[in-house]
């Protein structure tokens, strides 16, 4: 089916356009041309706002014992939510369970109504050349490192970590345990960034806050962006859809993108997963995002 999507107000991390897009088969063929021409049928939905859908990472997923369970959990922390891609971790206590833990993830989701990309956790002693080589063989684009000391990361063989990033720049990101206090916290992310920076080590300075809308940095960072998050000639069609707010002042119109009172629609490929407070589960449509090369548009 062919379509145009009508000249709709568009917030995209913190900008606000008008956005036009002409549609087929839940693919975007081209975002504002001039369509004046086209005979094709017109969705005209200039009385709401519209955004890409949500990325969300929660990296601790319950063990769900019944799918009752799964469904409840996904349903109501994510599409509910306007989020359409998960990104979760597998862990491992030593390199040899690389393999044994990501098919075991990989198994856990293959309910999953959301597309997921897969990422890393483990502790900062695993981190090592051979690890990454893993990483990047199989394309994972992130490891999340959990330390409690900065001695973790000092004694670390960065100069050969960064060369076992060449082709395939993975991205590095905190996990701190919660029982440190904030003044402990504080300075292992001071000192997090001061030697990821100074080896040039592609990083994120803080933890990723579980279950929030990601911003576009991170989203570039790890390699989602541009696949997911835009509108784009060859991309999905995908979006959500809020009521438009009184006022038309840009940071104001921004703060609906969390207000789930405020979210009337998710579209994921075309497929409507929530509308007007109903979630319509589809088990099973989620596929795992492949990233072939982390921070391209860094």
């Amino acid at each position: 089916m062919t379509y145009i999507i009508d000249d709709v107000p568009c917030i995209e991390y913190g900008g606000r356009r008008n956005i036009s897009m002409l549609v087929k088969d839940n693919e975007i063929e081209s975002v504002n041309l001039n369509y004046k021409r086209y005979t094709v049928p017109r969705m005209n939905i200039s009385p709401f706002v519209m955004s890409p859908v949500h990325v969300m990472a929660d990296l601790e997923l319950p063990n769900f014992f019944e799918f009752k369970q799964f469904k409840s959990y996904f349903a109501t922390e994510f599409i509910m939510r306007g989020c359409t891609t998960l990104i979760t971790s597998f862990s491992i206590e030593y390199l040899s369970q690389f393999h044994s833990s990501l098919n075991s993830k990989r198994k856990e989701l293959l309910n999953c109504p959301i597309d997921y990309c897969l990422v890393l956790k483990c502790k900062a002693g695993l981190v090592s050349p051979e690890l990454l080589r893993l990483m990047k063989r199989n394309r994972i684009p992130a490891v999340f490192v959990e330390f409690s000391e900065i001695g973790e990361l000092e004694k670390k063989a960065w100069g050969w970590i960064k060369q076992a990033l060449y082709g395939y720049p993975l991205v590095f990101c905190p996990y701190i345990p919660l029982e440190l206090d904030k003044r402990e916290k504080t300075k292992l992310l001071k000192g997090w960034h001061e030697i990821l920076q100074t080896e040039g080590i592609p990083h994120v300075h803080h933890p990723i806050t579980p279950k929030n809308p990601l911003p576009l940095q991170i989203l570039k960072l790890i390699g989602i962006y541009p696949l997911k998050g835009n509108f784009r000639a060859g991309g999905e069609i995908s979006y959500n859809l809020y009521k438009s707010p009184a006022s038309e002042i840009v940071d104001e119109s921004q703060s609906i993108l969390y207000d789930n009172h405020m979210l009337i629609l998710t579209v994921h490929k075309g497929k409507v997963l929530m509308s007007n407070g109903r979630c319509f589960f589809q088990p099973g449509i989620g596929e795992e995002l492949v990233i072939k090369t982390p921070g391209f548009l860094t």
